[in-house]
């Protein structure tokens, strides 16, 4: 075997480097971070969460209300059985809304972290 030369060394390391950015990729690159934090609004979730599970839940109590409401107790049964299930049903969209709370708080954290390193380096807008 063969001792490699010093051209196929370096091949053998410059084929694991990236290529070069074109100044159309950097000035994509530019125009992207000093938008950085324009991107702020959707990751810190402007949208109350809290206020549409009120919301949801004030309509599923109110539908359970007037469905539940005739005065023919064996209807009133059936719907009360069907209900349970819309009950259910709500109790799993709010624990969905408590998770999605706590991944928008981790991932405002990381967003926050990652624009005050780029920021070392960049003008981030």
């Amino acid at each position: 075997m063969r001792t490699p030369n010093l051209k196929f060394i370096l091949e053998t390391i410059m084929q694991d480097q990236p290529a070069p950015m074109s100044p159309q990729e950097k000035q994509t690159f530019k125009e992207a971070v000093a938008n950085f934090s324009a991107m702020g609004d959707s990751v810190y979730g402007k949208g109350d969460i809290d206020e549409i599970v009120e919301r949801v839940k004030t309509i599923v109590e109110s539908a359970d209300r007037i469905m539940t409401e005739g005065d023919d107790w064996f209807s009133n049964q059936a719907l009360k059985k069907e209900n349970k299930r819309m009950h259910e049903d709500y109790k799993e969209f709010s624990d969905a809304s408590m998770q999605l709370k706590e991944a928008q708080q981790r991932m405002s954290l990381a967003y926050e972290n990652i624009g005050n390193h780029l920021n070392r380096f960049f003008d981030v807008g």
